[in-house]
């Protein structure tokens, strides 16, 4: 069998849909090396790195915009995946947005429906498109990949999709963040790090509400010197105005640090006091999977999969309660025994989510589609 999977959303600083992709195809090949996988990319500037991929992965890398490529698609449906990396089975997206196919059986995966619970929280093609062709996506799909049963149900009530075509294959956590190195004081310097501190993983957006984690550590600040917050990924819309609204306290106390790579992600990780996920919602929440494996407690809003998915190893407070969300990290903080509960808990909890698991499923799925 012969499978394609849209490669196109791991060609850059990979979070979310990227991490899936790349972690997903590569957990394919060394599992089910009987079937043939081909990583599609298209893009003007942005080349696919095969020394990321197993030998087993097959790339077909087309020189296309991306947008002229995704227009095409999204409004007639051409060219067929087909017709640029030729023969296959099943044409797998691991977003909302189809691959285009004549014979091959398609499948999307849809991580949460966030976008459209809050479409004000969203920009540019997301909000003016994403809606109407996730729809027509879920319908014309033979199958639909949803990575909890939170979003199970999400898609079931906002894209109007019959349980019978929905798939859960919850996601994996790399090995690298069970064997977290120390974070050596070098690594932890050149982020601005010399004390205690919070972390947050993942992009500045709108849904992460770090507006929510910037009072509660300001509440955390006024009690102590000895304590600092380190931002780790990419900007997005709304950052600037949420940062400009923060108080000097904060600002003096807060690092802030582009994306990482798996290279120092872990070590990070690991030298954290926690890991702080305020989120407004969540479809799956694997940065709080991957500070658990490393041994580090994990605070997040009691919101979306977050309870699922996290379940008893972490701690919870309410959405948008930065009080209620400052007295979880108190507890953390002031009380060395329950840390490392937390710590123990959450590595045994990590444990049982594996991508090699994640490529089970989905293997048992494509052969289901594809006889």
């Amino acid at each position: 069998m012969r499978i394609v999977l849209d490669f196109r959303p791991a060609l850059r600083q990979s979070t979310g849909v990227g991490t899936y992709a790349h972690n997903l195809i590569s957990a394919l090949a060394e599992s089910f090396p009987e079937d043939s996988y081909t990583a599609f990319t298209a893009s003007w500037r942005d080349r696919a790195n095969r020394s990321l991929l197993p030998d087993g992965v097959e790339v077909t890398d087309w020189k296309i915009p991306v947008r002229a490529l995704d227009w095409t698609w999204n409004r007639w449906q051409w060219p067929s995946v087909e017709r640029l990396v030729g023969t296959v089975d099943i044409a797998h997206s691991p977003s909302p947005m189809l691959l285009p196919a004549r014979r091959a059986r398609t499948i999307i995966t849809v991580h949460d429906c966030y976008f459209m619970r809050h479409p004000e929280d969203v920009f540019g093609p997301v909000r003016r498109d994403y809606v109407p062709l996730a729809r027509r996506a879920a319908e014309v799909a033979d199958a639909v990949v949803v990575v909890s049963e939170t979003t199970a149900v999400e898609v079931e009530d906002l894209l109007g999709i019959g349980r019978n075509k929905i798939y859960v294959t919850p996601l994996g956590v790399r090995q690298e963040f069970f064997q977290a190195p120390a974070a050596n004081c070098t690594l932890l310097r050149k982020h601005g790090i010399d004390r205690p501190f919070l972390l947050f993983v993942g992009t500045r957006e709108k849904r992460k509400d770090l507006g929510t984690l910037l009072k509660a550590f300001d509440e955390l600040s006024a009690e102590s010197d000895d304590l600092q917050l380190l931002l780790v990924g990419p900007d997005a819309p709304g950052w600037r105005e949420t940062w400009a609204n923060t108080s000097d306290r904060v600002r003096q106390r807060t690092r802030i640090a582009p994306y990482q790579s798996m290279e120092t992600l872990p070590a990070i990780y690991g030298a954290a006091t926690a890991l702080v996920m305020p989120s407004r919602w969540e479809g799956f929440g694997l940065t709080g999977l991957e500070a658990m494996a490393t041994g580090t407690p994990v605070i997040a809003s009691e919101v979306g999969s977050l309870p699922e998915v996290l379940g008893s190893a972490a701690l919870f407070a309410p959405a948008e309660d930065s009080a209620a969300m400052a007295q979880q990290c108190r507890q953390v903080l002031h009380d060395t025994t329950l840390a490392t509960q937390l710590g123990n808990k959450g590595r045994e909890h990590a444990a049982s989510f594996r991508w090699s698991r994640t490529a089970e499923r989905t293997n048992e799925l494509y052969h289901r589609l594809g006889g």
